[in-house]
């Protein structure tokens, strides 16, 4: 399967930089004082429990919600302070599509891919994602697995130096997470930085080379995969351990 992704930054520097986030919702911090780091060519998993907070960073980091305190800096740069150009280098898959049910698969897909202008073809970008038999049809007619699919090359058709995945394999099929897998290894080996929100801790360990682990909104773990699954230990049981 060729490869339609094109990145030219540097390996394993720092892609993503979250110094001492704090998201409120009225009285409630549901982001705590987070710090961590994500770099070039490698996989981060931000996991945690339902309302430990992943979303709420993720959509920070992206530009989309805004943060009550702290410094986040996505390829060098202020997320407040990020213009068109740059936006252009970041690609988000949002936890829920937010896309219009009429919307045709094919006519959105190429839509973005202009809008983007990274030279990322939108045939090729669909037949990457396993839909080119679906070109025609409308948001509404696909599949959960397909949409998650379609969502995922939304994001993709910006050519990304860095990718904001939430839950890309949520409802995908047992071949739809392996082309999954092998679309986010293509962007890791290409110097993309892809930081991704999952509650599927087996599907973590598969993919992400550093993890980090988010309980009641603060950070309770920041490590490799490597470190964390020494001696044959499970990424699950650790997560569990440290969210009890």
């Amino acid at each position: 399967m060729s490869t339609v992704f094109v990145v030219n930054s540097p390996i394993h520097t720092t892609a993503l930089e979250v110094q001492d986030l704090v998201i409120r919702y009225g009285e409630i911090a549901a982001v705590n004082s987070v710090s961590f780091a994500a770099r070039h060519g490698e996989v981060t998993a931000v996991l945690g429990r339902n309302g430990a907070g992943k979303t709420s960073t993720l959509e920070a980091c992206e530009g989309l919600r805004r943060a009550t305190s702290g410094s986040l800096r996505v390829l060098g740069t202020h997320v407040a302070d990020i213009d068109n150009s740059l936006r252009a280098r970041i690609g988000v898959m949002l936890q829920d599509g937010g896309i219009a049910p009429s919307a045709r698969v094919m006519s959105l897909v190429r839509h973005y891919c202009r809008l983007y202008d990274r030279g990322v073809d939108p045939r090729q970008l669909l037949t990457q994602v396993g839909l080119q038999h679906r070109a025609r049809s409308t948001w509404r007619r696909l599949s959960g697995g397909e949409r998650q699919r379609f969502s995922l090359a939304l994001a993709l058709a910006a050519n990304p130096d860095i990718a904001f995945l939430d839950e890309p394999t949520a409802g995908v099929d047992l071949d739809g997470r392996e082309m999954v897998r092998e679309i986010i290894a293509g962007l890791t080996a290409k110097g993309c930085c892809v930081v991704l929100a999952t509650h599927d801790l087996d599907e973590a360990e598969r993919v992400a080379q550093h993890v980090v682990v988010l309980h009641h909104g603060k950070v309770v773990l920041d490590d490799s995969v490597e470190n964390l699954c020494v001696g044959n230990r499970r990424l699950e049981d650790v997560v569990r351990e440290v969210t009890r």
